[in-house]
């Protein structure tokens, strides 16, 4: 009988090796490709049209440009008040276009205060760039804050912020390096960038899968690795302990909620905080609107108007 030939293990293993390592490769790439679909898609919503503009409220208003961090410009409306008021920084969030924070900016103007509204990263059309989820944006924030002290007609010593969600995200971050910020009424804030964009993948994707979150968060990073910027550093909430907050959470938004209260309760003194029906959103309208704007334009008055 013929003697059978002995195949080493170790030829075994290469075999394997070669039809395995390929197999987890395509799949790896495909994965990475999964992820980075969901996090193109997240980081560049839809652009969306202005409505109407501050001629709609009857409102005085300049066309002004905010420098944001990568040397463009951001377009804004300055809406000036009264000469020597305090100023207030209207930061709609995302998704969100400058004509959202019109009725308010007109609820803001009769008690005399001056207005800046621009729209974040990813909500204009021109120029159209992506969002950053809060990454970049608190840079423009800080920017939308040295040109507010800038104009002759604001109070630089005293000013405000009104933001949603990034806008919310951005002023806190803003806070913490201006002492001059007194007021801010912050609607659905989140503490991290991982955070809200943990919540847009389950929001417009329907996933909760944790290993999809975090795959899309490695994307993320790996996006904006040489930015300049430190991604997910922690809010240093212990500066803010002296200035007057007002959250905002609605049921509309029950997820972004719960981040809001949980930075609420980590601020001693604790602050002011309000649930509504409706938390703001695009084309936020009816007695919603009106009752929002009541509070938030309350809000301004109490703490600003000294």
């Amino acid at each position: 009988m013929r003697r059978q030939l002995q195949v080493p293990a170790r030829i075994h293993i290469e075999k394997l090796f070669r039809l395995v390592l390929p197999a987890i490769a395509i799949l790896l790439l495909g994965f990475a490709a999964i992820f980075s679909f969901l996090t193109y898609k997240i980081s560049h919503p839809e652009p969306l049209q202005e409505p109407i503009d501050p001629s709609y409220y009857v409102l005085p208003s300049l066309d002004v440009a905010i420098s944001a961090s990568d040397g463009s410009e951001i377009p804004a409306w300055w809406i000036p008040g009264l000469k020597g008021a305090s100023g207030i920084i209207l930061a709609p969030g995302y998704g969100m276009s400058r004509s959202d924070a019109l009725s308010l900016a007109a609820e803001l103007h009769e008690n005399g205060f001056n207005i800046l509204v621009y729209a974040q990263r990813g909500s204009n059309i021109i120029p159209k760039r992506s969002s950053t989820l809060g990454l970049y944006e608190t840079e423009d924030m800080l920017n939308a804050v040295r040109f507010m002290q800038s104009r002759p007609e604001s109070n630089p010593s005293r000013l405000g912020i009104w933001g949603v969600d990034i806008g919310a995200f951005a002023a806190l971050k803003a806070a913490a390096n201006f002492a001059e910020i007194r007021a801010m009424a912050l609607d659905n804030a989140y503490g991290s960038v991982s955070e809200f964009l943990d919540d847009n993948i389950s929001e417009d994707f329907g996933l909760e899968n944790r290993f999809v979150h975090y795959g899309c968060y490695q994307i993320f990073r790996l996006t904006h690795l040489f930015s300049g910027f430190p991604i997910d550093e922690p809010l240093s909430l212990q500066v803010l302990r002296d200035r007057a907050i007002l959250f905002i959470k609605g049921e509309n938004r029950k997820a972004l909620g719960f981040k809001t209260a949980a930075i609420y309760n980590r601020i001693r003194p604790q602050k002011e905080m309000i649930s509504l029906r409706k938390s703001r959103i695009h084309m936020m309208d009816g007695e919603d609107l009106k009752n929002y704007d009541r509070q938030v334009a309350s809000f301004f008055e109490l703490n600003l108007q000294r």
